[in-house]
């Protein structure tokens, strides 16, 4: 049976009964849910002073393991609209073609990723919103004056967010194949298909809000939905790795204490060659 309620629901209830508790471990530091909820609302109230920009209710998240990546998903939701990750570490020409063919009019930018922005911008052929949450935006709307740049200073308080309709048919999420047959393909995924599986495995899992969960798989790959929202919808933590520390995450995963693991077996196999998956000293 289909859910009929919209993706970020579970977050906002998790922040509302559980507002310091933690979040998001990332770039080693935790957001509390009030601190990751004042971010992702500051991004909606941004995206939605701007409708004529959200002709296509999609928005591109261009951040990569970073506060921003997990304020600008939930913002986007928060907006009314759907996240379409984008991925830094990709090829530039990938990333191209996927923002391109998802014909999004806004798109949020963390710092690690402004080195590839210009790329995207340059051949945008309408105006774009562009949201540097972690940056001053001023020297890019000298550069690029076709576009709207709004910077941390720039944002849109907390207080201006408005509750979206919540239309549980509408794009929660649009993702990319990996083009190993040609051009990427986009597969558009709703939000009652999202919080469907979502009611089903909490309960499975019986997860709750002492379970500290990883965060191993990027943003552009669909198992992410599991890490974030699984943890959300109960009030957990999710912990998110560096890019170097995914390679061998042993360590992160004791000094984390997580009770939560989800990677692909391969991590695992890799782990075991390595000798790293000893049993914990009683």
């Amino acid at each position: 049976m289909y859910s009929e309620r919209a993706l970020w629901t579970g977050f906002m209830e998790s922040a509302e009964r559980l507002p310091e508790c933690p979040a998001v471990f990332v770039e080693s530091r935790t957001l509390s849910y009030r601190e990751l909820k004042d971010r992702a609302t500051c991004i909606a109230a941004t995206i939605q002073a701007y409708p004529e920009l959200s002709q296509i209710p999609l928005t591109a998240v261009f951040a990569y393991r970073s506060p921003t990546a997990f304020a600008g998903v939930l913002g986007t939701l928060l907006a009314g609209n759907g996240y379409v990750p984008l991925n830094r570490t990709f090829p530039t020409e990938r990333t191209e073609v996927m923002f391109e063919r998802s014909r999004c009019r806004s798109i949020i930018v963390d710092t690690g990723s402004l080195p590839q922005l210009s790329n995207l911008l340059d051949r945008a052929e309408q105006p774009l919103l562009v949201i540097q949450p972690e940056a001053d935006a001023r020297a890019n709307r000298e550069r690029w004056p076709h576009h709207r740049f709004i910077g941390l200073e720039d944002l849109s308080p907390s207080k201006s967010w408005r509750v979206p309709a919540a239309v549980h048919n509408a794009i929660a999420y649009l993702l990319f194949t990996s083009g190993s047959t040609g051009i990427p393909k986009g597969v558009m995924v709703a939000h009652r298909n999202v919080t469907s599986y979502l009611d089903y495995m909490v309960n499975r899992y019986e997860i709750t809000e002492r379970d500290r969960m990883s965060q191993m798989f990027d943003f552009t790959f669909d198992l992410s939905v599991f890490d974030l929202f699984m943890a959300w919808e109960r009030g957990a933590c999710v912990c998110c790795p560096s890019q170097k520390t995914l390679i061998k995450p042993g360590k992160f995963i004791r000094d984390m204490k997580l009770t939560v693991w989800f990677s692909v077996p391969s991590t695992v196999a890799f782990m075991k060659q390595l000798g790293m998956l000893k049993a914990a000293p009683v």
